[in-house]
């Protein structure tokens, strides 16, 4: 009888420990995806780069305006975008599971719109609205279980100046499910700002400045003891400076970018992160609505900062991680 108590006991206690690293893992792979841009259309991050989404041209105040609205001030767009890519280190986790590469497939579906153009006298007015839903897939069938579904939206107005500078003001909802388990894993609304500066460097060259100011609402399961749901909540700051390079039908855009979140909920109290990105693309346009990417990115973490027992966070949440890939896009706009 006692060894079937025994038995059950170390049963019921191999589940919880495997329930909780799989929470933990979950909660990296949460904290290391980057989402500060993802919901955007390049026409507002990119200040016109990219005419798959819009290109500018001079208002009669001389601002930027968006070329592809129609007479009426209203346009419309929506596409489709499937990657296929290898990542080292797929948990964000500098646990057991960094050396889990894997490769990845995501295919995410998206459409927004802008609601009119204003003009402001010393600049253009454009209201945007949008929304994507987003397949994440691990191919290695041990990382299956972390399969997970996004589902974001965001609304913003953006303002153009006729020296090339932009601002915007805004709010994105995101919301991660669970493929396997059909769980909510993460929630997050994020209103934020952002200027940017878009210029002329030669006749095939672009320069692009970008440097955004929010804060993270977000919940999630608590993992430890003492943890809370909104334990992932902080304020985020980035810049980036990127180049676009036009070579006949290619686009090539190399970017850095630092990233630096402040926590002060749960056991994230007193935590601070430093991320660098180093990414690499080449966009080939195919046809009109149809383009094939190739990209590489590097991300860097290094956190900091005394918990409220007066320990470090220390290395735990560190992690290095290499992306490289290639992805197909197709878009329409009206």
């Amino acid at each position: 009888m006692n060894i079937k108590f025994k038995l059950i006991a170390l049963l019921l206690s191999s589940s919880l420990l495997w329930s909780q690293a799989s929470n933990t893992d979950v909660r990296s792979r949460i904290e290391g995806t980057d989402r500060s841009d993802a919901l955007l259309p390049s026409a507002i991050t990119q200040t016109g780069e990219d005419s798959s989404d819009g290109e500018l041209s001079e208002s009669d105040t001389g601002a930027q305006r968006p070329v592809q609205l129609n007479k009426d001030g209203i346009s419309a767009f929506f596409g489709y975008d499937s990657k296929y890519f290898y990542r080292s280190n797929p948990l964000s986790t500098n646990g057991p599971l960094r050396q889990s590469a894997t490769a990845m497939w995501t295919n995410t579906f998206y459409t927004g719109a802008g609601l009119g153009v204003f003009d402001m006298g010393e600049s253009i007015l454009t209201p945007y609205i949008g929304a994507n839903w987003t397949i994440n897939d691990y191919l290695e069938g041990d990382l299956g279980d972390f399969n997970y579904n996004s589902t974001g939206a965001y609304a913003l107005l953006l303002n153009q100046f006729a020296n090339g500078w932009s601002a915007r003001i805004g709010v994105n909802y995101l919301i991660d499910r669970s493929t396997k388990f059909d769980t909510e894993d993460f929630k997050d609304v994020f209103p934020n700002v952002g200027v940017l500066r878009a210029y002329s460097i030669n006749e095939d060259t672009t320069g692009v400045f970008d440097a955004s100011l929010g804060f993270h609402s977000s919940e999630t399961e608590p993992v430890f003891e003492g943890d809370t749901e909104d334990a992932l909540s902080n304020l985020e700051v980035t810049a980036s400076y990127g180049v676009s390079y036009d070579y006949g039908k290619a686009k090539l855009s190399p970017k850095y970018k630092i990233i630096y979140k402040d926590y002060d909920e749960g056991d994230n109290i007193g935590r601070s992160d430093i991320s660098h990105v180093f990414s690499f693309k080449i966009d080939y346009l195919i046809a009109d609505s149809l383009k094939l990417s190739l990209y590489t990115g590097y991300t860097k973490r290094d956190v900091s900062g005394q918990n409220k027992d007066g320990g470090e966070h220390g290395d735990d949440y560190d992690y290095k991680n290499w992306d490289v890939g290639a992805g197909i896009g197709l878009n329409s706009r009206f």
